[in-house]
């Protein structure tokens, strides 16, 4: 609980204070203890709250939100949620977010009676501080955060957007979060990538074909890529890869907003987004002549330039987590991962980026025994020289030579786990008992 950016508060069923997280500590003026144990209705009398969301809970019997005003002064959001146990009501859990700095709701006390106004920005607030959970966009790293930030705002913004950045750092996923948070979500997204359809066929699978066009086309003809996009978004991964002929006619769609099929005479008006993507340099894809300076601009109008993970440190953390979590539910397993491999995972600089990342996790999940993903399993999948932990200790005359050496025996005990199934092989390869092999596991917290 303590790990969440959100105030919890937990009382019984009786209003009674059962236990709180440090984030709902920070507001209302009294510390953890002081209102442990404390019945809501006292702690509304002393004026800890004003109005609380939990009696009203207990009241109605079902969840209620309110704008809750503290002793102190501050305004938080509030969610108060029964849990049942039968008919009777056992707990109630309460979600508080402070927005007393928030400009926006603070104007929305202000406008009462307006409750459309009320209710569309209190939903853009929570979707801000929630912004990691939207569309699988892992973003703990500061700047991550302000990416996905940005590609909100450009969401709303009916405009051409450009992708850009090393392959494996995530485009797709942020041309998925665009299209969620659309005015054109629940319409047509289709995804093309131009790197993997043959430069013959590319014009007739975009623009689409009339019967007889070519030899071999069907007699009734075919509807192209824009035309199965038409009032929805069309995703063009790998636009860098569009031979020179074909730039000028999607040059054409951006300007007229209309296609002509191939062997066709008439022009048929398209509403459609367009988001495009690339891994190239199309600055100087442009200077070598094989793109064109022209559509570079007219694509460019909103760009989003996505960073590379060597750059995104925090976040390494973050997906390992959340890779670990996927594969536990495909594969059925049930696996953790060590501190001392996430920190493996941060040093390896990533070449192939978020998608590099995921193919590592999924390997090592599946290859290794044991509940524990290990630093030496790390090392192995990724092809990193085995290290111990002297050499990796950032300056050595800091430590004592009985902290060392227990870094060293933790390394070893590490990766000796890694390489077999049980603690009695693990004991009989170090020749050590089996009980004090239990011992020095529990004592370096590896199970």
């Amino acid at each position: 609980m303590n790990c969440l950016k959100v105030g919890v508060y937990i009382t019984d069923g009786k209003g009674n204070t059962l236990c709180l997280n440090d984030e709902s500590c920070k507001t209302g003026g009294l510390t953890r203890e002081e209102v442990l144990g404390k019945n809501m209705r006292d702690l509304e009398d002393m004026g800890f709250v004003a109005d609380s969301i939990t009696l009203r809970t207990l009241e109605s019997g079902k969840e209620e939100e309110i704008i809750q005003n503290l002793g102190d002064g501050d305004k938080v959001y509030v969610t108060g949620t029964p849990l049942y146990d039968g008919d009777k009501i056992d707990l109630v859990i309460s979600t508080e977010r402070d927005i007393t700095e928030t400009l926006t709701l603070r104007e929305l006390l202000k406008e009462r009676d307006n409750d459309h106004i009320k209710i569309k920005e209190e939903v853009e607030y929570l979707k801000r501080q929630n912004i990691t959970m939207w569309g699988n966009i892992i973003a703990e790293d500061e700047e991550t955060r302000q990416l996905a930030e940005k590609a909100m705002r450009i969401a709303g913004l009916d405009a051409t957007v450009l992708l850009t950045g090393e392959s494996g750092t995530g485009k797709e996923v942020f041309a998925n979060f665009i299209y969620q948070n659309s005015k054109r979500v629940g319409k047509p997204f289709i995804k093309v990538n131009c790197a993997a359809i043959p430069e013959n066929l590319m014009e007739s699978e975009l623009f689409g074909y009339e019967g007889g066009a070519f030899t071999g086309a069907d007699k009734k003809g075919k509807m192209g890529l824009f035309e199965m996009a038409n009032t929805g978004t069309l995703f063009l991964d790998e636009i860098g890869e569009l031979p020179i002929h074909l730039q000028s006619k999607l040059l054409r769609v951006l300007q007229e907003r209309e296609i002509m099929r191939v062997g066709g005479a008439e022009t048929i008006p398209l509403d459609i987004r367009l988001i495009a993507a690339t891994n190239m340099d199309l600055k100087k894809a442009i200077e070598e002549g094989t793109f064109r300076g022209d559509l570079y601009y007219r694509l460019n109008i909103m760009p989003l330039e996505l960073l590379p993970l060597r750059g995104r440190k925090k976040d390494i953390r973050a997906l390992a987590l959340y890779f670990v979590e996927q594969f536990n539910k495909e594969y059925r397993l049930d696996k953790h991962i060590s501190e001392e491999a996430i920190s493996a995972l941060q040093n390896f600089d990533w070449p192939g980026n978020i998608r590099e990342l995921e193919n590592i996790m999924e390997r090592i999940m599946i290859s290794f025994d044991g509940d524990s993903i290990t630093r030496f399993q790390v090392e192995r999948a990724i092809g990193t020289p085995m290290e111990t932990s002297v050499a990796r200790s950032s300056n050595i005359e800091d430590k004592s030579m009985t902290q060392l050496l227990e870094e060293y025996e933790k390394y070893i005990l590490e990766t000796m786990m890694g390489k077999h199934k049980r603690a009695s092989d693990v004991a009989r390869a170090l020749k050590m008992n089996k009980s004090t092999l239990s011992r020095r596991l529990k004592k370096y917290d590896l199970d």
